[in-house]
């Protein structure tokens, strides 16, 4: 790559670092995970970024979903209006619409969400309202919002958290990609698998206790049942007693 005097530039999957002369900005990416309705324990799915300039102003950013689905409406991220403020709430509304039509959804935070830890859906205060068909409107069952974090560059890039570091190589992989973590704390330690809609799909490795060090296990793009997946984008997700932390991998056929 061609060095350019006073510049540099930095791409990360998750967390993006980009340099330019005289300012910064950084890019979190955040998923919804396990955001179940009351209503039929329907789930919503989404993926959002989150850009700021200054790390001592996080909360000054501004955010915009990638990709949106949730049950009961056709509507997704190009129409409706996210109001994000990522120390009490994310809100989902379509403006202008009618009552038969609308869509109307709280997510409360019960903990300000960071650059590097989760947040839980407080279930006592978020509520949904959707029209189209039908109307329904309830409270939410379980859910929270999880920072994709990763701190290194191109295919062994490491995803950080305060519990360890997860890595994924070759990535993307066909048909076998080796998932690499350090524990930074012992630990009943669990490797799950989930697909791009956040449903679970395989358990590379579950509830295994593990002292502080570097572990490696090999996962063949294989469901829980020994299926081969399907191309496309997966999240390999590393949990450490209550720590959590998310990798993007990609597999190619």
């Amino acid at each position: 790559m061609k060095a350019v005097k006073d510049f540099c530039f930095i791409l990360i999957s998750g967390l993006c670092l980009f340099a330019i002369p005289n300012a910064m900005a950084f890019e979190v990416t955040y998923t919804l995970e396990n955001v179940l309705m009351e209503e039929g324990g329907q789930q919503m799915f989404g993926t959002f970024t989150w850009t700021y300039d200054d790390p001592e102003e996080f909360e000054n950013g501004v955010g915009v979903f990638s990709y949106l689905e949730i049950p009961f409406t056709n509507h997704d991220h190009t129409d409706l209006l996210a109001n994000f403020d990522l120390g009490n709430s994310i809100e989902l509304t379509l403006p202008g619409s009618t009552h038969d039509d609308g869509v109307d959804i709280t997510l409360f935070l019960v903990e300000p969400l960071t650059p590097t830890t989760s947040a839980s859906v407080d279930l006592d205060r978020s509520r949904y309202e959707i029209g189209g068909n039908g109307f329904h409107t309830g409270v939410f069952l379980s859910g929270s919002i999880v920072p994709q974090l990763e701190t290194g560059v191109g295919d062994e890039s490491v995803v950080g958290f305060s519990g360890g570091s997860l890595s994924a190589f070759p990535n993307p992989f066909n048909p076998k990609t080796t998932l690499s973590y350090t524990l930074a704390r012992s630990g009943m330690v669990s490797l799950s698998v989930y697909d791009s809609k956040g449903r679970h799909v395989a358990d590379p490795m579950r509830g295994v206790y593990q002292e502080v060090g570097e572990y490696s296990i090999q996962w063949r793009g294989q469901d829980s049942m020994g299926q081969e997946l399907a191309s496309g984008f997966y999240f390999a997700r590393l949990a450490i007693d209550d720590f959590l932390c998310t990798r993007k991998i990609v597999l190619l056929k």
